[in-house]
């Protein structure tokens, strides 16, 4: 099998099979900077303070065509900058051996006799260099030869470089281990190149000149290797044999083709970016970002299923190819599975923005023996759902759990009624209502439409009171013109179809005696007078609470009821999203007939209502 990634060990030794990297006459010069070689060997410091063996330090890659007048040479098309460099690199940490006779330089004489000279290190040419007070002198020192060059200048303060950085004294380093690291644990990715013009293959490379992606690598590696692992007996010089495995490459491309197309819908990107927080891994040089390459999503959940915890090269370099394409094919599947069905879209969409479930635990359940589709759906799911909106039931926690919320959805007429607005829950509640809509199939008639990804988690909306609650803040009343007539007119639509003697009396505060106490002094008087109004009205029923959009009339009194009708009507026309279950509450679902108003008795009829609709959609998990 094929390799992509070499260890500079191998680059030098077991790779060229007694070839030489040749650098072509068309190649620019050595031009690396002081501050190139710098970071180059500061991040492999930083790699080794932290690495294991599985982890290595990816130089990205030289592609290579093989010269065709000297069977000993194959060319450097792109990457010889590096490969100059961690030569020079190499011969400044004694390694002399490895490199020796491994690199020419066909761009210019002088300049191969120079690195030629600093490899096998004649005449003690590394030590002159280091002790050069400058290029200038440096070259008044060679006096039999000629290194006035720009490439050989680059090279000289590339080595003063790597010297200084060495000589740091601030900087614990243990020279034995570096070099071990640069040889053994910093690879690159070697990429020999046939069916095509040299020339046209330098042309494509330095054209855009940008870094590779993780996605490309994964993508060579499975392009090249998993072709000939289904070909077990493939033969090199037959023809037909080598007609089966292009063809194949090519099948195989397309394939990863139509994965990335899928994978690049601006829907599909949305809805599966929360199903994984997998991150390139803190040692990686080779960045994995789903953002240019959207297939990144799938390789990252992937390896999470995996049980990884993060995403590196090596993450694909350690499996056996074919294995690895077949498991992404059906991962791929799977998924595209998950994102047409209704119900799993929707339950899945708002799992994953709701709670910590993790996407291996899902596909583990879904692959089980032990169960079927409809069991995945309709009691794993169900129950998982169940625990994210109302928590799992905690013995040593009261306010935990379905059974314990479910009782307080009908507690509006209690001494003791729950105020869902301050509950932590309210917002899974509202939105899960709505999820339970869009996931329905309908018999007659054309279903919702799949939710967008944006709207399982709050958007801006907030949560709102239908029949109006009272003032949450002081600046809220002194926003108002006529404040203690308006909580008057407040508290007479609270005792509407109320028995007198059950009448909450009005404001203890004339508009004089308001005006004259302090700010302190009304803060107390507004939250007793909200305390006394949650008591003895229903206001803060689930019943009476939804989510709006932001831009929608948050006034106060109940005649704003109508104009937030008025508004949510106009926004869903507008095209603006309205959530099914605020919809159907300002379309009156309950047997109310006036359309303008939202009576107690709304509210606690549609908190019944939302009783039985959450009772029927958990009905299978209770009746197993």
């Amino acid at each position: 099998m094929a390799e992509l990634l070499y260890s500079l060990q191998k680059v030098f030794t077991t790779y060229p099979k007694g070839k030489i990297y040749n650098i072509p006459e068309y190649q620019r010069g050595y031009k690396w900077s002081e501050q190139q070689v710098n970071q180059l060997l500061d991040d492999i410091y930083k790699f080794s303070l932290t690495r294991d063996n599985d982890h290595f330090y990816c130089l990205q890659n030289i592609t290579l065509f093989q010269n065709l007048k000297n069977e000993s040479y194959l060319n450097v098309v792109d990457g010889q900058q590096r490969l100059t460099t961690v030569t020079l690199l190499l011969s400044y940490l004694k390694a002399n051996n490895i490199v020796e006779g491994m690199i020419n330089y066909a761009v210019r004489e002088p300049s191969n006799d120079f690195i030629q000279k600093v490899i096998a290190n004649e005449s003690n040419i590394i030590k002159t260099i280091l002790e050069a007070e400058d290029f200038k002198t440096f070259i008044i020192s060679q006096v039999d030869y000629d290194v006035d060059y720009q490439d050989i200048y680059h090279m000289f303060i590339a080595l003063k470089t790597i010297d200084s950085w060495f000589s740091n004294p601030n900087r614990t380093l243990d020279i034995d281990n570096y070099k071990d690291i640069v040889l053994n644990h910093v690879k690159l990715i070697v990429n020999k190149v046939e069916q095509v013009s040299e020339q046209e293959l330098f042309m494509n490379l330095n054209a855009g000149k940008v870094h590779l992606d993780g996605s490309d690598l994964v993508r060579a590696i499975l392009i090249t290797r998993v072709a000939k692992q289904e070909l077990e007996d493939f033969d090199a010089e037959n023809v037909e044999d080598i007609l089966k495995l292009n063809q194949r490459r090519t099948r195989i491309g397309w394939e990863l083709d139509e994965m990335n197309s899928w994978w690049s819908r601006e829907d599909v990107k949305l809805y599966f970016q929360n199903f994984t927080k997998i991150k390139t891994g803190t040692k990686e040089t080779i960045k994995f970002n789903q953002e240019e390459h959207p297939i990144n999503l799938l390789y990252k959940i992937w390896v999470e299923i995996k049980g990884e915890s993060d995403i590196t090269l090596h993450s694909f370099e350690k499996e056996e190819a074919l294995v690895m394409y077949q498991s992404l094919l059906k991962l791929n599947r799977v998924l595209q599975d998950w994102f047409e069905d209704r119900k799993i879209y929707h339950f899945l969409g708002f799992l994953f923005a709701h709670s910590k479930i993790k996407i291996k635990e899902v596909y583990d359940k879904w692959i089980s023996k032990n169960k079927t589709r409809s069991q995945f759906i309709n009691e794993w799911c169900l129950e998982q759902l169940k625990n994210a909106v109302f928590g799992k039931e905690n013995p040593e926690k009261e306010e935990s759990g379905y059974d314990y919320w479910m009782s307080k959805i009908k507690d509006y007429n209690s001494e003791n009624a729950t105020n869902w607005y301050d509950t932590g829950i309210i917002q899974q509640i509202l939105i899960v209502l709505d999820i339970m809509e869009h996931s329905k199939t309908k018999e007659k008639g054309n279903p919702l439409p799949f939710l967008k990804p944006r709207y399982f988690k709050n958007y801006k909306e907030d949560k709102e009171h239908i029949f109006s609650g009272t003032p949450r803040e002081l600046n809220e009343i002194k926003a108002l013109p006529n404040p203690i007539e308006k909580l008057n007119e407040y508290i007479d639509s609270l005792n509407i179809d109320y028995d007198l003697l059950k009448h909450i009396p009005y404001f203890e505060y004339d508009q004089k005696q308001w005006d004259a106490i302090t700010e302190e002094e009304q803060s107390q008087a507004l939250n007793e007078f909200k305390s006394t109004i949650h008591k003895k009205r229903p206001v803060n029923s689930l019943g009476n609470l939804v989510l709006l959009h932001l831009t929608i009339n948050r006034g106060f009194g109940n005649s704003q009821y109508a104009l937030k009708r008025t508004n949510v009507i106009t926004n869903t026309i507008n095209g603006l999203y309205v959530r099914q279950h605020t919809l159907n509450t300002f379309i009156k679902s309950t047997s109310s007939n006036d359309l303008n108003n939202w009576t107690l008795k709304d509210i606690e009829e549609n908190a019944v209502g939302i009783h039985t609709t959450l009772e029927e959609f958990f009905k299978p998990i209770s009746n197993e």
